[in-house]
């Protein structure tokens, strides 16, 4: 879940150079290593097969160290950027909590400002009325500095995250991360923006497979589920409690992509049609979806495996959910902060 401002203020930026620095150390030093063992020649006694031997082994071992030093430097350039962001943000976080202490007003650790001035007595209406205004504009003021300091920290944990080299991390390595500038500009919407984008994400994605709008529910933050494509795709619920994290991005190309297999399945057999009409099936085949992957899909609603009643690995494993996996990773890694505005925009009007 994204980093609440409670949070955010106790962030510091030294240890991260520190850990940069640490990571330059160990590549430093597995770079010499690698120098040194390419530099190694395999002895001329050695011939035919057990120079070809020695040979491949070291070249895979070779190629190994490269792939290891190269994940090092990555992290160690990601954990250098965000040394510098997170030096910005300690500036902000100081800034406006001395502004709200000067102000007379007090910040929460969920970014709320209270206003906790004792308000003048007024003996005019008017004047109470243009009080109140200055203070609410005061704190709205500290609110909008709030949800820059609260974007930033949300690019640095994509960054972060981002930069960490698959296998690693399993939860990074299924749903995969948003872009530090996708990341940023999630943090700083409104909930209606948010949800003006994913109404028009599931308008525009049902009009490119073919199919009516889907119904769009709202499930409580109590239940269980991410999401849930329901009625062969006729209804999308989502989770209230993702609202203010990206991830749902993936989460809703998930479900939709379910809907899409749900069509795909319905247009297989193609039923009647006239002889110049042509093939149902052949709009899902130019957007990447063969006969043989519906029909596949076909055979797994069919017997589909439940967490409940199947277990975890049956319902992790089956083709629809890899696939519709597949869709929420790489909806989310390739989504663009312009085609979130632009999206959102669409939706609100």
């Amino acid at each position: 879940m994204p980093a609440t401002f409670g949070d955010v203020r106790h962030w510091r930026a030294a240890p991260l150079g520190t850990a940069g620095d640490g990571l330059k150390g160990d590549a430093d030093g597995l770079e010499r290593t690698r120098d040194a063992l390419a530099a190694q020649a395999v002895p001329d006694s050695w011939t035919g097969l057990a120079r070809l031997v020695a040979e491949g082994r070291r070249q895979l071992l070779l190629s190994r160290i490269d792939v290891h030093i190269a994940g090092k430097r990555a992290v160690q350039r990601a954990l250098y950027t965000a040394e510098d962001d997170v030096t910005t943000i300690e500036r902000l976080v100081t800034d406006v909590e001395t502004a709200a202490r000067t102000q007379e007003f007090a910040l929460g650790a969920d970014g709320t400002v209270t206003d906790t001035s004792d308000p003048p007595t007024f003996d005019d209406p008017h004047e109470a009325q243009q009080w109140t205004a200055r203070r609410t504009e005061l704190a709205q003021a500290l609110a909008d500095d709030i949800t820059v300091i609260l974007g930033k920290a949300a690019a640095v944990d994509a960054l972060l995250s981002g930069s960490i080299p698959s296998g690693h991390v399993e939860a990074v390595d299924e749903r995969g991360v948003p872009s530090p500038e996708v990341a940023e500009e999630w943090a700083t919407m409104t909930d209606d923006e948010r949800r003006a984008f994913i109404e028009e994400y599931i308008e525009e994605y049902a009009e490119m497979i073919g199919i009516d709008t889907p119904e769009l529910v709202w499930e409580p933050e109590s239940w269980g589920p991410n999401g849930q494509a329901r009625d062969g795709g006729a209804t999308i619920a989502l989770n209230e409690r993702l609202l203010d994290d990206p991830q749902i991005i993936n989460t809703l190309a998930h479900e939709m992509r379910h809907a899409h297999q749900f069509e795909a399945i319905d247009d297989l057999d193609g039923g009647f049609r006239w002889p110049w009409e042509s093939d149902p099936f052949d709009h899902h085949e130019d957007l990447g979806v063969t006969q043989e992957e519906a029909e596949t899909w076909r055979e797994n609603f069919e017997d589909y495996q439940d967490v409940d009643n199947d277990g975890w690995d049956a319902y992790y494993e089956q083709p629809v959910e890899v696939d519709a996996r597949e869709e929420g990773r790489e909806v989310l890694e390739d989504m663009t902060a312009e085609e979130i505005e632009r999206l959102a925009e669409e939706g609100a009007r």
